[in-house]
């Protein structure tokens, strides 16, 4: 089975676009979606990239239309403006891989921190809203972020955002597929054209 490995924060507004049809897409070819969320203030030092909120103003004004844009061409809610954006993803990242160290529905809580943060105007960085995320994906909200807070999913964390930079990562989302890195989820059809090579 086909890996894609796929690196990325839970406050980028951009992985939030392309959760759902990188899941389709990987659907297709009968590949695994393996979530990577990684420290992207790390990412984006190393990569040599300058964090969203420290753009210009222009860009980011682009950058929000933009994002408007995509969301109404793949019928997704959002609010391009957040209102708890930019916030700290590490607290909602460790969750993710709390209830992958679980065996839980690694993919639908990636996504609920995703539409948390940029389509329900959420601070994923609070407790309170991930134990509510957490519930709402079927999970004990205690269990979770006692795993969540325990040195193995630190270590997974720092692993993952180690693992983004030595494949050449410098922002999010970022998918890895057979060595080969493709940034932005508006590169997806070529996510679909590796695919279809490893298949």
């Amino acid at each position: 089975m086909t890996e894609i490995e796929h690196f990325f924060t839970p406050v980028s507004g951009y992985a939030y676009l392309g959760h759902d049809a990188l899941l389709r897409l990987a659907g297709e070819y009968g590949a695994h979606v393996r979530q990577r969320p990684v420290d992207i203030a790390r990412v984006f030092v190393e990569g040599g990239s300058t964090p969203p909120a420290k753009q210009s103003d222009a860009r980011r004004a682009y950058r929000a239309t933009d994002i408007a844009r995509w969301a109404e061409a793949r019928g997704l809610p959002v609010n391009a403006k957040p209102r708890f954006w930019p916030t700290d993803g590490a607290p909602a990242a460790r969750v993710i891989i709390a209830a992958d160290r679980m065996n839980g529905p690694v993919d639908r809580l990636a996504r609920a921190t995703l539409a948390a943060c940029w389509a329900r105007d959420l601070d994923i960085a609070t407790e309170d809203t991930l134990s509510m995320l957490v519930r709402e994906c079927g999970l004990d909200p205690r269990l979770v972020l006692q795993v969540a807070a325990e040195p193995e999913t630190q270590t997974i964390f720092e692993a993952n955002t180690q693992a983004a930079i030595d494949a050449g990562v410098f922002g999010s989302p970022t998918y890895l597929v057979e060595g080969e890195i493709f940034f932005g989820q508006d590169r997806l059809d070529f996510v679909r054209r590796a695919l279809e090579r490893a298949s």
